[in-house]
């Protein structure tokens, strides 16, 4: 069977550490690290010491690492040197990519969409794709696909195997193309588990990424019951549900137990914290708190912004968020019971911060 390097563990795919406006970012462009954010990704991944091991964002500071990956466009990070027109690193890359010096475990994406919208560079092409996956070795690639097209997206799979890339490649279903309007997404999930050709990509390769869901007929609040009749089809295969990183997918899919083989990636945990846009965990669920439409603000940097939903998301993957919600907080302190349930409640931070809180 092919495979791809690494630990076939469900990752987060960090997928656009993206400073342009806010217009360009909301079309899902993978991995553009704008020269203003470039130097604050290694704090983003960065686990600082913590005050208060046993919270939630201090976990997923310290072990959220361990469920992240890159996930970028070649585009962006490679392009043709002019002198030997052979592929190089673009400036400021090279220090976080290489496979030395990279921190999270990397995978290519071929720059299918912004091939489709008309917006990759001219010099974008297949070759320059394998000569990309030959400089930066990364765990895995995702196959030469087009959006939207099921044969040339198989053609291009199968060239990348002859051509010497079945360790790392990674099949590509679009999602598009069986969809049947009118449907319910659960329908069309199931109408899916029977193509021959998905089938075939399962049979074959240990993950296989299902493009088409963002921007495409699949509403978000239905895609976790397309992906989970995939899952239950397959109870052997891991899928990459491309670009679908967002609080309200992961939530569901976090709900359903599926998880622990369904990969995601996503850029909304950046451009949502560009606009006042915070992830955070209810009673067992992620939930979304937009302080722009209540013209608020938070005392933070946006680089703590983008962390907060970054953790949010990874505390989804490591299971910290917990489903079914523990039991409420006892908030009646004049209740004798409540009140001792409090504190052994705060007890553990208390020892966290070195604190001697009395409740009487």
């Amino acid at each position: 069977m092919d495979g791809v390097r690494g630990v076939m563990q469900p990752h987060l795919g960090i997928a656009g550490v993206n400073t342009r406006p806010l217009a360009a970012a909301a079309l899902g462009i993978a991995g553009h690290w704008g020269s203003t954010l470039r130097p604050h990704v290694a704090e983003l991944l960065r686990a600082p010491r913590a005050l208060a091991p046993r919270r939630l964002g201090d976990i997923v500071a310290r072990e959220g690492h361990r469920r992240a990956c890159f996930l970028l466009d070649y585009t962006f990070v490679a392009c043709p040197e002019r002198r030997t027109k052979r592929m190089r690193y673009r400036s400021g890359r090279e220090g976080l990519l290489t496979p030395t010096t990279r921190p999270l475990p990397l995978y290519l994406d071929s720059g299918a969409y912004r091939l489709a919208r008309g917006t990759t560079e001219r010099w974008a092409s297949y070759q320059r794709y394998c000569e990309a996956i030959d400089l930066m070795q990364p765990t895995g690639a995702m196959a030469y696909d087009v959006v939207g097209d099921q044969e040339a997206s198989r053609a291009g799979y199968e060239r990348m195997l002859r051509d010497g890339y079945a360790d790392v490649v990674i099949p590509v279903w679009q999602a598009g193309p069986s969809w049947v309007r009118g449907f319910p997404a659960a329908t069309n999930g199931a109408i899916a588990a029977r193509d021959p050709l998905l089938r075939a990509y399962c049979d074959r390769a240990p993950l296989v990424a299902i493009g088409g869901l963002a921007m495409g007929p699949c509403p978000r609040t239905q895609r976790a019951a397309y992906l989970g009749q995939l899952y239950r089809a397959f109870p052997q295969a891991h899928f990459w549900a491309l670009g679908q990183a967002s609080a309200s997918v992961l939530d569901q899919l976090h709900s359903a137990g599926m998880l622990d083989r369904i990969w995601c990636d996503g850029t909304w945990w950046v451009h949502s914290a560009c606009t006042e846009v915070l992830a955070y965990v209810e009673n067992g669920h992620l939930r979304v708190l937009d302080l722009s439409k209540k013209n608020a603000h938070l005392p933070l940097t946006l680089v703590e912004l983008m962390k907060c939903n970054l953790h949010a998301l990874l505390a989804a993957y490591m299971g910290l968020s917990t489903f079914p919600a523990p039991s409420p907080v006892p908030l009646a302190v004049e209740d004798p019971e409540a009140c001792a349930e409090l504190k052994r409640r705060i007890a553990p931070l208390q020892l966290d911060l070195g604190l001697d809180l009395a409740l009487v």
